[in-house]
């Protein structure tokens, strides 16, 4: 799975989280999507095949249900 990171995931000291923009995968079913849009600590992920709108927690940690995409190793990856 090969996607595009348009944006660097923001970080601060309560952690690093996900923003409008990032290239997402859901961990449990590999489905593909985009932050469509990020609000309160929740973004909101179009999906590529389907063009579902599904919301989770917009920070990026071992426990979340989301992977940002990166494009240089061609795979998913976790990147605090």
């Amino acid at each position: 799975m090969v996607g595009k990171v348009e944006r660097a995931m923001e970080t601060n000291g309560e952690g690093t989280y996900f923003q409008e923009g990032d290239h997402l995968c859901i961990k449990r079913t590999q489905e593909i999507g985009r932050v469509h849009a990020a609000d309160g600590g929740v973004v909101y992920v179009l999906m590529d095949e389907t063009g579902e709108t599904k919301h989770f927690s917009a920070r990026a940690d071992e426990d979340a249900s989301i992977e940002l995409v990166t494009e240089a190793a061609g795979t998913i990856s976790q990147e605090p």
